[in-house]
């Protein structure tokens, strides 16, 4: 069997034994090399210079001490010889290749890269639970318990996926504790709707919350909607967090706010052609008549909204006020106090993930009868 063709970017490195791997997510050069008797790979780091030092003395010392057959069958991995560096550009490509959003795949990368730094330099099989829990403990500081708990999560499936391949043979994140997370950002009632809805001053604003509140859909999922997803009476969504795929019946109707999608989606039509359901009605600065909404705009316009209409009602939001994501939770709410189950519009797996949605964390009333 003829050998793998090397890179044309390593011919520098010919005869070394030497391999760069460019990583083209943050633009950074690795280098690996590769045992020519037993076939194993040894993580180099990002210097040319050194790696190409350590590779000429490896070859070196296996030129004038040749290795038996048995001792290449019977020879153990040295267990600090791989670096959890050269293991995180391995973890780069399998989660690349679990086509994911290209949202979570950016905030994925994101954090991989601050493991490199912060754990990067240490032989994968030396990562003690006590470094993790280090390691946590200080990203918690400050507030950041959420960020915390999604870089344990994400830490312990890069040690899964380690265990998997050989890299390492324990999982030092299992015997850690997540981080507590104090949720602060207030629930959206309905009356706070009603009144933000009041105070809307654009026409999209005012579709793009009832488009919201009727489906439970993101905020990006909302901006996103096009007309040509409507057919067949039915609203067509792919979630752009998890690519579900949603069918929402034109005839879905909330009574509490007298709402009907069908008639939301017409009145989406105006003077304008466009593609979105959400456009700009006319043109302003760089913004074109037709063009969708940026994310920023939608929220800011939201925010601005509710807090005309908090200070009507003499409400005091605190330093968390609901955001637009809030019309998410509202809508699982309101849905399921008319009857109907909220998991298959909100596009969630779990029923468990629906509960978080529906809890009013003490925003609501409780009736007892």
């Amino acid at each position: 069997m003829s050998p793998r063709p090397r890179d044309p970017g390593s011919k520098d490195l010919a005869g070394l034994n030497l391999y760069r791997k460019l990583d083209k997510r943050n633009g950074v050069t690795y280098y690996q090399y590769r045992d020519p008797v037993s076939g194993r790979c040894f993580g180099m780091g990002t210097d040319k210079e050194a790696a190409i030092r350590e590779a000429v003395a490896a070859n070196h010392a296996l030129n004038a001490a040749p290795v038996s057959l048995a001792q290449r069958i019977t020879e153990q991995p040295e267990p600090a010889g791989l670096l959890f560096s050269a293991w995180l550009v391995e973890y780069r490509e399998i989660y690349q290749a679990r086509e994911l959003s290209p949202a979570s795949v950016r905030n994925a990368r994101m954090r991989i890269n601050r493991l490199d730094v912060a754990l990067g330099g240490k032989p994968i099989r030396t990562i003690t639970t006590m470094d993790v829990a280090g390691y946590l403990a200080g990203v918690a500081k400050g507030g950041k318990g959420q960020m915390s708990r999604a870089m344990r999560s994400l830490l312990r499936d890069v040690f899964v996926e380690a265990m998997a391949v050989g890299w390492t043979d324990s999982n030092p994140v299992d015997a850690t504790k997540a981080a507590r997370v104090k949720i602060k950002r207030k629930r959206l009632t309905l009356d706070l709707w009603k009144a933000t809805y009041a105070e809307a001053k654009q026409s999209w604003l005012k579709r793009a919350m009832e488009l919201a509140v009727l489906t439970g859909q993101r905020r990006e999922d909302v901006a996103g909607m096009l007309f040509k997803d409507v057919r067949d009476d039915h609203l067509h969504v792919i979630q752009s967090k998890t690519g579900a795929r949603l069918r929402i019946s034109t005839g879905l109707r909330l009574e509490s706010t007298g709402l009907e999608l069908g008639a939301v989606i017409k009145s989406c039509r105006d003077m304008v052609v466009s593609k979105h359901l959400i456009h700009h009605a006319r043109t302003i600065s760089r913004a074109k008549a037709g063009q969708s909404l940026v994310l920023d705009t939608l929220s800011k316009e939201f925010a601005a909204a509710r807090d005309r209409a908090a200070t009507k009602l003499g409400l005091d939001l605190g330093d968390h006020p609901p955001t637009f994501h809030e019309m998410r939770s509202l809508a699982a709410r309101l849905h399921a106090a008319e009857g109907r189950d909220p998991q298959a519009l909100l596009g969630h797996r779990h029923a468990k993930m629906t509960d978080l949605y529906r809890d009013a964390r003490g925003a609501e009333w409780i009736d007892v009868a």
